[in-house]
């Protein structure tokens, strides 16, 4: 009792606010006015019977008009925090019991864990017999007081502020915006308290006012839902393939090593280092599988062993889905099947947007959208820009996926902390990309991470892949402001502005945007002689720009010189994408269906084009018809090798060759293309050195043949170029019929009008 009791000494120096008290224990409880005659610390009341008079510190309360209110949530954690804040400076006005007093300090030791025990305050632990003993990290506060002694006995000014200091970055309210994560925080502080009660004199108080055992049971229920979210992995020897017998070990390590040397260049996100077969195995028996089907699925002679992998993965997707699996190697593992999904029986029944939902809620649900704080900047912000909530300690991170043991500074903490970066950031180019060449509107956030990953490829711990990530992150997460910038813009026109200077403006804003970008990343990316950029990440480029153009080619506001420029430019990217699949064949053996379906698109966006160009004459009709009987040829043999493959792009390939089909048939030109399958090579064929020159830079291409007799004088071979510089020479020295309008095709479309042939025939 004699430690809850506030002392009172004719030595004392502190000040008389400090040494007035409230009334005594014993009046409080017979509600009854507690009375101390001048200078004595004993009541008359408790003089008169002759009893101990124990009373708190005096606390003044809410001053009138101060906005300090807390309601709800919020409330409950505010009052945990500020009876940690009073019972850290010895101050235990609220402590009636014994029970309440080492409550209370276990819920104190419990929040020095969760808070971040760097500061040097006195640990008080409370043995079974209730003494108290300090264990003493000696720091500079310290000095000055006595640990035996009680802080309100302590009135030097300078401790005090230097105390509120480190109390204020201890106990800031994190999850305020968050009301689940906040519920979570305060039933963590509180259940702190019950396991450590179990052994102490206490815990014997607790058990004995809980006899009802089904009340204990459901405190332990509620403890447990609203507790701290942790992954769960998909393991067990009833999910590994390999303990099931569909894979050996051998064969598993030779998959892995096939996907990282053929396909991580189409599917970012993994980390070589760190996602080992053996690694893998023990996290995630769906990402294992995933990955050995998708190294099966492009290897010859491994079609009965993909078929087995398949099945497995299916069954396993469709348990992650029910029992609600959570880790960031399922997220990667969702990633991994998207882009090479089987098709349904139709193009929008595949499994594509159910696995990027999933992928998202994980990703959500484990935090990756948030900054993570290296530890010695925790629990502050890393910049002035970014709040608290959206970012993460990296200790509580690794401890969400199951590392808590790892020490976040060593290098595989930072490995570990990396690939939650990193997939999150390939998730985001995945999304956007899907949505992109879907016609569907964005759904996962924007995020501190996304916004400033420019540098992110920059370090040592950079994975080969990391750069294409960012490029593409960078330029994905840049287009909806410059699309809106263009749209505004040709806003100015209605507003009075001339068209020449409309038009000037809007090519200056495309430009400045795209130059900046190529100036970037072919220098980091691609051939640093050439300045090129791998073929995939120069399809997805040229396909962001085609995006931006099908976007705002139909602005109701643009003036006629504005959309011939949109068109002219859109048919350049368009020839552009077409002319990278054919070259770049050899590098696109992994084609994921996104990226055929981005092609298609392309197609018929330069068919578009054609089909206006036939009723002007135009040398350059049949010549892009030729690049599009190109294209479908080089997605037919992509999509159908090896023989397990049939992926979606056989499928494309097949619409748009009824597409060319069907448009040729209405075209007034006198040539006609050959049919674009093996007769054409009954016709003596004919290449010219552009021909020649191409193959030998290009040794996966595979051309196709065309026909002497149907070339006109002045045909173009899009295929042979070197560069879209190239291409838009050729669009601008023709007449192609770009002043026409199209309000009939509209291209972003979630229901793939574009790939109706029906649109063709006028």
């Amino acid at each position: 009792m004699s430690d809850r009791m506030a002392p009172k000494s004719d030595t004392d120096t502190c000040t008389g606010e400090e040494e007035r008290l409230a009334a005594c224990f014993n009046c409080k409880k017979s509600k009854l006015k507690c009375v101390r005659p001048s200078g004595s610390s004993t009541c008359t009341r408790c003089t008169q019977r002759s009893i101990q008079c124990s009373a708190p510190l005096f606390h003044v309360g809410r001053h009138k008009g101060v906005k300090n209110k807390h309601s709800g949530l919020e409330k409950a954690v505010f009052q945990i925090e500020q009876a940690l804040r009073r019972s850290s400076s010895g101050a235990l006005d609220q402590i009636q019991t014994a029970e309440q007093a080492t409550e209370l300090r276990f819920l104190l030791e419990r929040s020095r864990e969760l808070l971040g025990n760097d500061h040097g305050f006195p640990r008080r632990i409370s043995s079974q017999n209730g003494m108290e003993h300090d264990q003493v990290s000696v720091s500079p506060q310290q000095t000055s007081t006595s640990l035996g002694t009680s802080p309100s006995q302590t009135c030097s000014r300078d401790d005090s502020a230097a105390h509120t200091k480190v109390e204020e970055d201890q106990l800031s309210l994190d999850d305020a915006e968050n009301p689940l994560q906040l519920l979570a925080r305060t039933s963590e502080l509180l259940s702190s308290i019950t396991p450590q009660l179990q052994g102490s004199g206490a815990g014997r108080l607790l058990s004995k006012s809980t006899s009802n055992r089904g009340v204990v049971g459901e405190s332990d229920d509620l403890q447990k839902f609203f507790g701290r979210f942790q992954a769960r992995l998909d393991v067990g020897e009833d999910l590994d393939p390999i303990e099931l017998g569909l894979i050996t070990l051998s064969e598993a390590e030779s998959l892995f090593s096939y996907f990282y040397e053929k396909l991580a260049h189409t599917r970012w996100g993994i980390d070589p280092v760190i996602h080992t077969v053996e690694f893998v195995r023990g996290r995630s028996a769906f990402l294992l599988t995933s990955i050995a089907a998708a190294s099966a699925l492009f290897s010859p002679s491994m079609e009965s062993l993909y078929k087995r992998l398949s099945n497995h993965r299916q069954k396993l997707a469709s348990l992650i889905m029910a029992k609600r699996y959570k880790s960031v190697e399922i997220i990667l593992a969702f990633m991994v099947n998207i882009p090479w999904i089987s098709a349904g029986e139709h193009w929008a029944d595949d499994e594509t947007s159910t696995y990027l939902s999933m992928a998202l809620t994980i990703a959500l649900d484990l935090s990756l959208n948030k900054v993570i704080l290296p530890p010695s900047t925790e629990p502050r912000s890393p910049r002035d820009t970014i709040a608290i909530s959206d970012c993460i300690s990296s200790r509580k991170a690794l401890s969400i996926d199951g590392f808590g043991d790892v020490d976040p500074e060593s290098p595989k903490g930072r490995r570990l902390l990396r690939r939650r970066e990193r997939t999150w950031l390939s998730l985001f180019v995945l999304e956007r990309g899907v949505c992109l060449a879907r016609g569907r509107n964005y759904v996962l956030p924007m995020s501190p991470l996304i916004e400033n990953c420019d540098q992110w490829h920059l370090s040592d711990l950079a994975d080969r892949w990391d750069g294409s990530i960012v490029s593409v992150a960078v330029l994905r997460r840049d287009l909806a402001n410059l699309i809106s910038k263009v749209r505004s813009i040709c806003d100015s026109y209605v507003n009075g502005n001339s068209e020449v200077s409309v038009v000037d403006r809007v090519k200056n804003e495309i430009t400045l945007f795209f130059d900046r970008w190529y100036q970037t990343w072919p220098l980091q990316l691609g051939d640093r002689e050439q300045l090129s950029l791998p073929p995939y990440v120069e399809i997805l480029a040229s396909h962001t720009r085609l995006s931006l153009y099908s976007s705002v080619i139909n602005h109701g506001t643009a003036p006629v010189g504005a959309r011939h420029f949109f068109r002219a430019a859109g048919l350049s990217s368009a020839l552009n994408v077409l002319r990278v699949a054919v070259q770049g064949e050899g590098q696109l053996r992994s084609m994921p269906n996104n990226t055929a379906i981005m092609i298609s698109f392309a197609a018929c966006f330069a068919l578009r084009v054609s089909t206006v160009a036939d009723g002007r004459s135009s040398s350059l009709a049949p010549s892009i018809r030729a690049l599009i009987a190109e294209t479908i040829d080089v997605l037919e043999r992509i999509g159908s090798t090896p023989i397990q493959r049939k992926g979606l792009s056989c499928l494309f390939a097949g619409q748009l060759r009824q597409i060319l089909k069907y448009a040729s048939r209405a075209s007034e030109a006198a040539q006609t293309l050959p049919e674009p399958n093996g007769d054409v090579t009954k016709h003596a064929s004919i290449y010219t050195d552009l021909n020649a020159a191409h193959m030998t830079n290009h040794q996966g291409a595979i051309q196709m043949p065309v026909a002497a007799s149907n070339l006109p004088p002045d045909y173009l071979l899009f295929s042979t170029m070197s560069n879209e510089n190239q291409l838009d020479e050729a669009i601008h020295s023709t007449d192609i019929g770009l002043n026409a309008f199209w309000e009939d095709f509209q291209f972003q479309s979630a229901d793939l009008d574009w790939m109706d042939w029906s649109t063709f025939s006028t």
